[in-house]
């Protein structure tokens, strides 16, 4: 895999070097879904038939950030989970563009021909049925029709992937499911269990002190979408291992008023069972693999730390059942 990032519309070191002929699969890819997931499927496997590079172009911040100066996006994947799920699809090349003020200037052709062409020998292009690019999104599949005639090079137009009920998977839809804390459904339709990365940071102490079940803060990035509140029977990755655990994402409203400073900030807690290393200021990786119950306030510490028990057995007997875990 390559990753590039630059600062301006073209810098010398973006170019494909090597000049192999590349297959480039363009969208904004939030979540790296099943849809997702079969356009990548076909660039890759045309890219072998026809011994090119398999190539992913991505553009960070999310265009809205410049053109509509909008900052309060909550995305299904940060840039560096896009970029590890993109790979384990078998892209061998990303290229990600800085969508910088410059960038959103440049009209579609140009951008076809200045960057897709020019830079990356492009020979094959692969987009969503619903794809736009350039300035204000004036191009679309149909711009990419005539310029493959103009610059003598292949498209593929992916058709929507639906569920058996007929909906388009697509990442408002997930978002949709997240929100209403239908986990399972979500994770069908992005084809793994949803993921929150981030680093562990101190918490308020009362995990391994009042309640005897030691626990990770994870540090959330505030571009991250995170589900309905609630308890989560959880998947937690450490320097590759994984372990099953239980997160509870919300407010903690049992300790509400025990903070001196009382927050409506959503949390993310993890209880991973029979661990007691030190990770903190590690990076971890949490997959939610099934909602328990909604996050509830109990009048102590006693009782909250009841029914975790009561959440871990039931956890133990779901892990017990899973074949694929």
């Amino acid at each position: 895999m390559e990753y590039v990032s630059y600062n301006n519309l073209v810098k010398n070191d973006l170019s494909n070097n090597d000049n192999f002929s590349t297959y480039i699969a363009l969208g904004f890819f939030d979540g790296v879904h099943l849809g997702h997931q079969a356009l990548f499927k076909m660039c890759t496997d045309k890219a072998k038939s026809s011994n090119s590079i398999s190539a992913a172009v991505l553009l960070d911040p999310h265009p809205e950030t410049i053109v509509n100066n909008i900052d309060n996006f909550s995305l299904l994947t940060t840039l560096e989970e896009k970029i590890k799920q993109i790979k384990n699809c078998g892209i061998e090349r990303i290229y990600v563009l800085n969508f910088s003020d410059e960038l959103k200037k440049i009209n579609g052709e140009d951008f076809v021909k200045e960057i897709l062409l020019e830079k990356f020998h492009m020979s094959a292009v692969f987009v969503g049925y619903n794809y736009h690019f350039g300035y204000q999104k004036k191009g679309d599949i149909n711009l990419i029709k005539l310029l493959s005639e103009k610059y003598n090079f292949k498209y593929y137009i992916l058709e929507p992937i639906r569920t058996n009920d007929g909906q388009i998977i697509s990442s408002t839809l997930i978002k949709e499911l997240l929100k209403k804390g239908d986990i399972e459904k979500a994770n069908q339709l992005l084809g793994y269990s949803y993921q929150i990365s981030g680093r562990v940071i101190h918490g308020d102490k009362r995990g391994g002190g009042i309640l005897s079940f030691n626990t990770a803060n994870v540090e959330i990035t505030r571009e991250k979408l995170l589900p309905q509140s609630g308890v989560y029977i959880v998947l937690v990755e450490i320097e590759g291992n994984k372990f099953p655990g239980l997160a509870n994402i919300g407010v903690k409203p049992t300790f509400q008023d025990n903070l001196s400073n009382k927050s409506n900030t959503i949390s993310l807690e993890v209880h991973i069972f029979n661990f007691k290393k030190d990770i903190y200021y590690q990076n971890i990786t949490v997959s939610l693999l099934k909602r328990m119950r909604d996050e509830k306030r109990f009048t102590d510490a006693g009782k909250l730390a009841q029914q975790i028990r009561k959440d871990k057995l039931n956890a133990d007997i779901f892990f017990s059942k899973q074949k694929n875990i």
